[in-house]
C-alpha cells in the first residue's frame, strides 16, 4: 500500500500549514484524491487553493484559509484550473449531462447498422 508523502517545509509555509495540519486535511478526504479517488503511487498530493487577489502578500496565518484540497497533481491541473468557482463547475456538469441526453435520444433505429456499437 502506497503511504501519503507529505510536502517539505518550504511548501507547507507557503500555504500557512503546517505538517500535521496537512495530514488531517489529508485524513478528512479519505486519503485519497478528491476529485479521482485514487492515490497516486508516488504518495504525494498536491495542496490546491483558490487564486485570490494578493494571496502572496497575505500574512501566512491567513493563507490556509484559501486551501480548498489536497488533489492529485493531475487532477489539479485538469480539473482544477485557475479562476474554477463552483457555478463554473456546475456549467460543465450541465454540459456533459446535456451531451448524454442527446446521446441517448438519438434514434438508434434511423441509424444504419454498420453505426451501431454495443
Amino acid at each position: 500500500m502506497t503511504e501519503i508523502v507529505p510536502p517539505k517545509e518550504a511548501s507547507l509555509k507557503k500555504y500557512g500549514i503546517t505538517q500535521k495540519e496537512w495530514v488531517e486535511r489529508v485524513k478528512e478526504q479519505g486519503s485519497v484524491c478528491p476529485i479521482c479517488g485514487k492515490l497516486p503511487d508516488t504518495g504525494r498530493l498536491v495542496t490546491d487553493h483558490e487564486h485570490v487577489r494578493g494571496y502572496k502578500k497575505l500574512p501566512t496565518c491567513n493563507k490556509k484559509i484559501y486551501i480548498r484540497g489536497m488533489p492529485c497533481l493531475r487532477c489539479n491541473l485538469m480539473y482544477l484550473p485557475v479562476g474554477i468557482t463552483v457555478a463554473k463547475a456546475r456549467n460543465i456538469v450541465t454540459y456533459l449531462e446535456n451531451y448524454e441526453k442527446r446521446k441517448q435520444e438519438i434514434d438508434a433505429k434511423s441509424m444504419p447498422a454498420s453505426c451501431l456499437t454495443k
